[in-house]
């Protein structure tokens, strides 16, 4: 009788076999899925710091319609004007958590974010994204 009960109690749980079947199927699954989301992610970071950019060139046109001049530094923009009212809330960070670049150009204001490694030039994930790169600078 003794052995009938511990040979039901050795067939409860999982085998290694099956244990190691779930696992690379979970494996592959997190491979093919991690991929796009991190492909997904970094399009985001990039979409977001286009459209950062296009609401300073927004606030920055208004700043120079009511004062005729373009501020010396973004920080400018979240002062109050004559009615009381800044031209942004505050100057958000980059989706990488860093400062945008601001300089005034001939053209017009050049907003510039540098990418994931924070340095001038590069490509893919590094690649600058820039006023002129959008192509809102008044020359082009």
């Amino acid at each position: 009788m003794q052995t009938h009960r511990n040979r039901k109690s050795r067939k409860r749980g999982f085998t290694l076999l099956e244990i190691l079947v779930v696992l690379l199927i979970v494996g592959l699954l997190l491979g093919t899925v991690g991929t796009n989301v991190f492909r997904a992610l970094f399009s985001g970071q990039s979409k977001a710091a286009e459209n950062q950019i296009r609401l300073f060139h927004q606030a920055l046109n208004e700043f120079k319609v009511a004062n005729y001049r373009l501020p010396d530094t973004l920080e400018e923009l979240t002062e109050p004007d004559a009615s009381g009212e800044p031209f942004m809330d505050r100057i958000p960070l980059d989706p990488w958590e860093r400062e945008y670049d601001y300089e005034t150009t001939a053209d017009g204001p050049l907003i510039t974010c540098y990418g994931e490694d924070g340095e001038s030039g590069g490509d893919g994930k590094a690649a600058d994204i820039t006023s002129e790169t959008l192509g809102l600078l008044s020359g082009r």
